[in-house]
């Protein structure tokens, strides 16, 4: 007896790849993509609340990225401004926010799920940085040099369970803002209770509904995020 659901195609002998990615294409996922500009350093100042002269400083020093028109003025890329903002503790305002790509780290320890949610991430939005982890050291690894804006994880994982990468990335000031999705086979009350306490923002179980999973990280990427402290 085969199972489907949206794209998530289970059968008897478990996740069948190909017809997940046919059904894929299928289906209705129309994503909004951002496209970045650059800020003068009079911009970033004002949004820094500091003198151009010490924006001039950071990007001098090496601490801003940023890199020089034809002439000779500098400009900095909205991902750079706001990776320092963010690793600086400056508020953002919406307006940068949505300028910048998201950063989406997907973990799970089956090749064939990821395969499936990194397509369907791309059909969302085809601007999305993605970065992917085949368990959960390999996923803890990867938030440090990454920082997602969003970490689409399984729960039950050799080596480091997704409860352990939840609580890495709740202890992690750095991280506070990632938004984390659950995506679980193992969907019983108690292993949700469980990673929403630990502070998962939303949960699916899989076999997963393409469409439903859109939505919820369409959501997860536009809301403010709870703080954890």
């Amino acid at each position: 007896m085969s199972l489907f659901l949206g794209t998530a195609f289970l059968d008897g002998r478990g996740f069948n790849p190909d017809e997940a990615r046919k059904g894929l294409i299928n289906q209705d996922l129309e994503g909004e993509k951002t496209v970045a500009r650059a800020l003068t350093t009079g911009e970033f100042a004002k949004l820094c609340s500091v003198r151009t002269e010490t924006v001039s400083r950071w990007i001098h020093n090496g601490s801003l990225k940023a890199h020089s028109t034809p002439g000779g003025r500098f400009r900095i890329p909205s991902d750079a401004a706001i990776d320092f903002m963010t690793e600086h503790d400056i508020p953002i305002p919406p307006e940068l926010e949505g300028e910048r790509a998201h950063r989406v780290l997907v973990v799970d320890d089956e090749k064939t799920i990821r395969e499936v949610v990194i397509q369907a991430l791309k059909r969302l939005d085809s601007e999305l940085q993605i970065e992917e982890a085949e368990d959960g050291v390999e996923g803890c690894i990867k938030l440090g040099g990454f920082s997602p804006d969003l970490l689409v994880l399984d729960l039950m994982m050799p080596k480091a369970d997704g409860y352990a990468v939840i609580e890495q990335v709740r202890s992690d000031a750095n991280l506070r803002n990632t938004r984390i999705l659950v995506l679980t086979g193992y969907p019983s009350p108690e292993n949700i209770d469980r990673a929403m306490q630990a502070g998962a923002d939303d949960w699916l179980a899989k076999p997963f509904n393409i469409p439903e999973f859109g939505e919820k990280v369409k959501a997860l990427l536009a809301r403010k995020v709870k703080v954890y402290r």
